[in-house]
């Protein structure tokens, strides 16, 4: 082999240890090959491209650039090729920058926390949340916002608008719902590229809500597809003055400067959209199409490119990464006032982000015909929100350049300090801004998606729109409480509708199937309705709960003392330690086994029938306690227990369906010193008999038995203390072929010695008949 040919094998096996470096993390190795490999053999496109990807995704901004700029002269790259840049700069943006999750999480309640505007076809989803429906279909990841539960089989399609909530959106705020239908026929032309007409509508549903966000943003996009970019950046704008804690209004922003060309400035919003969200992917493209804008070599003959060439040029750029992301920059012993520019703004917007929530959380806007929710931070009119300039310029930049504004947002009274200047303690104080103290977001994590309980924000009612009475549950005509909101959009009080799904699994109200809801066994309430409840009705609410912990109060009590009102299962026997599963399908008993749950007390009575009479039961019985529930998609359930304490029925009585009694709970008598060697002896006798009358049993019978029962039970000689004696007796009178009334005379027997002894008869007379 000759020299040459040695030279370039070894190049080739440097460069795929370079890429497996590089496949493993280990960017600064990567990074040092690529170098060595260049200075070695000269540069080629994709060593130049390998090294700026170390270089980015190491952290070394400026070097990358620098590397790209080499690219880029050596041959054409796509945007697509930009991605490790992409991601290392988001990544960078996300890791430096803190925002406390818990001031991000609170939200109007009135608003969804996905488009920050108000309600429009409010759907609830089974984990409680309630979202605008296109908000919610267009978030593939179907994960709630707000709670963090990822719901992967819930078509929003099958689901039907909050009727309540509608309701109550329509009359509180009229005009917003005007608005709301406008901006829906306005989507409705831009789907089918009808730009102009969609911009008209858009613009007459501003005048009736022009503090409305979404409508901006909408109309934004729309003037941006005319080409009327100067027109959408200004729509923009205001977007992000009226919620700097909304991604979106970044991203809007970006688009048409870049559309404008302001190429540097796109790069600066969209690092914006992208430090409040890392998941927009529209952001990350568009911030790869700036980038490669900026990077790209003009061709002699493109006569736009020439005229742009003196507004900026590839350097310009490196200055700008090497001001605002040195290697530096991303050690976490490096303090905030190094920080300069780019890395200023960053931090800037999610502190404007942050102050913007906590004056939501802090003042208190009453509504009126110009006002809606999403706009509550505005309430005192834009000359509150004040807005600063600043201009990004690069240090060789020609002085004729226009200024690249740069707009500073900030919530109402927000006066944070410029990236220019230092971060004095007095420029923090007079900014509001929080000490940065806690802990920096996991890259993996947005302020969206740490949300686990999302606070939410009043706002001041008119006292002749609210009515008491809009929140009563069609099925027990009080306050709802702990509503839920059916699939088919109604709501009712979790308790009503449980007990009304015992009987039929449709809606109450419009008698739509509700299998699936039962079948979830959902148990989350509706917290925007809740919410509302809390706020605005604080004594109805106040009220409503104490009657429901009144009654709850009331079933805890049952079986509590040794006379008490206990609930009745009228079914079959059963004994104390013994247990007894039970197929539960008749609608009260479903809903006494659920309040006996909900109570906290998991025990009833278990009696058997005396008669043909309903009412009829026996006069003794034993308690047992719920071990496990199994609920089935069509309500029933499997409800495992075991028997506890006898009792003897005082009186009978009812209680939603189901019977119930005064009871008083037995307990064996204690034996004298006396009788303890007798009653010893006779134990074993009657154990020992048992024992041989099983074992005697035909090999069929007794492995059903044993598979039944659990086999023959072990002997315990210890009767003394226990309330009901000995284990192995109760296990023992379910396998004797006893008729339920001999059993049931057993059950009731409060002396040892004479259940021994009853048992004994039971035996000889087995016997005898089988001989």
């Amino acid at each position: 082999m000759c020299m040459e040919c040695v030279t370039a094998f070894a190049d080739v096996k440097m460069v795929d240890l370079a890429k497996e470096a590089f496949n493993t993390q280990n960017y600064q190795l990567a990074a040092e090959i690529y170098e060595r490999t260049i200075k070695e053999n000269g540069p080629s496109l994709d060593l130049c491209m390998g090294l700026a990807n170390s270089f980015a995704c190491w952290g070394h901004f400026e070097k990358a650039f620098d590397a790209y700029e080499s690219a880029f002269r050596l041959g054409n790259q796509t945007p697509s090729a930009l991605k490790h840049l992409v991601s290392a700069l988001v990544n960078a943006v996300k890791r430096d920058n803190i925002v406390s999750s818990a001031n991000m999480s609170k939200s109007c309640m009135f608003t969804c926390t996905i488009c920050r505007g108000l309600f429009n076809e409010p759907v609830t989803i089974p984990c409680g949340h309630t979202y605008c429906r296109k908000c919610f279909e267009r978030d593939e990841s179907k994960t709630c916002r707000t709670c963090g539960t990822i719901h992967h089989f819930v078509r929003t399609s099958s689901f039907q608008s909050n009727v309540l909530l509608t309701r109550l959106l329509e009359s509180w705020f009229p005009n917003e719902s005007k608005a709301s239908r406008l901006k829906a026929d306005g989507n409705r032309f831009f789907e089918r590229r009808l730009f102009e007409k969609s911009v008209e509508l858009y613009s007459l549903a501003i005048e009736l809500s022009p503090q409305d966000h979404l409508l901006l943003s909408n109309r934004s996009h729309a003037f941006a597809s005319l080409d009327r970019f100067r027109e959408a950046l200004q729509d923009a704008e205001r977007v992000v003055k009226l919620r700097p804690d909304w991604p979106k209004g970044y991203f809007r922003k970006g688009c048409a400067q870049f559309g404008m060309d302001l190429f540097e400035d796109a790069i600066v919003s969209l690092l914006q959209c992208l430090a409040l969200d890392t998941e927009v992917k529209a952001a990350k493209d568009y911030l790869s199409k700036s980038l490669h804008k900026i990077l790209s070599p003009f061709p002699n003959d493109d006569v736009k490119a020439l005229a742009l060439k003196n507004q900026f040029n590839p350097s310009l750029l490196t200055q700008l990464i090497r001001s605002n992301f040195s290697t530096a920059l991303l050690l976490p012993h490096i303090t905030m006032d190094k920080l300069e520019q780019l890395q200023g703004i960053i931090n800037e917007t999610l502190s404007s982000a942050t102050n913007f929530v906590l004056e939501q959380a802090e003042v208190k806007p009453s509504f009126n015909k110009d006002e809606q929710c999403s706009s509550g931070h505005a309430s005192n009119g834009e000359g509150e929100n004040t807005d600063s300039t600043i201009t990004l310029k690069c240090a060789s930049e020609p002085s004729s350049r226009r200024e690249s504004p740069i707009i500073f947002l900030r919530g109402a009274r927000s006066r944070s300090q410029s990236p220019y200047g230092r971060n004095s303690d007095s420029n923090r104080k007079r900014a509001h801004e929080p000490i940065t103290t806690q802990a920096p977001l996991s890259p993996q994590e947005t302020p969206q998606k740490q949300q686990k309980s999302a606070e939410s924000i009043p706002m001041d009612i008119s006292g002749t729109l609210l009515n008491v009475d809009d929140f009563e549950c069609s099925l027990c005509y009080r306050l709802l409480h702990e509503p839920v909101t059916t699939p088919c959009g109604h709501s009712f009080c979790r308790q009503c509708l449980d007990r009304s799904l015992d009987h039929q699994s449709v809606c109450p109200l419009c008698k739509g199937s509700l299998v699936e809801y039962l079948a979830e066994r959902r148990q989350t309430r509706d917290e925007s309705l809740e919410n509302i409840i809390k706020t605005y009705f604080p004594e109805e609410y106040e009220a409503r709960k104490k009657v429901h912990e009144d009654e709850l109060v009331e079933l805890a009590k049952m079986g509590e003392d040794e006379r008490h009102h206990v609930p009745i299962f009228v079914c079959t026997m059963s004994f104390p330690g013994v247990s007894c599963p039970l197929h539960i399908f008749e609608p009260r008993y479903r809903l006494m086994v659920r309040q006996c749950m909900e109570s906290g007390t998991r025990q009833f009575g278990m009696c058997i029938s005396a008669g043909g009479d309903d009412d009829d039961f026996s006069e003794f019985g034993c308690m047992l306690e719920i071990r496990d529930v199994q609920f089935f998609p069509d309500g029933r359930s499997l409800v495992d227990c075991i028997g506890g304490r006898r009792f003897k029925v005082l009186s009978r009585g009812h209680r939603d369906g189901y019977h119930t009694a005064n009871v008083e709970f037995l307990r064996d008598v204690a034996i004298g010193e006396n009788d303890l060697e007798a009653v010893n002896k006779l134990q074993d006798q009657t154990y020992q008999e048992v024992k041989s009358w099983f074992d005697n049993l035909p090999g069929m019978q007794r492995n059903q038995i044993s598979r039944h029962f659990g086999g023959f039970p072990a002997f315990d000689a210890d009767f003394q203390g226990n309330p009901n004696s000995t284990a192995w007796l109760w296990k023992v009178l379910p396998i004797l072929p006893l008729d339920p009334r001999i059993q049931l005379t057993m059950l009731a027997m409060t002396s040892y010695k004479e259940r021994l002894e009853g048992i004994l008869r039971v035996l000889e007379y087995i016997k005898r008949r089988s001989s």
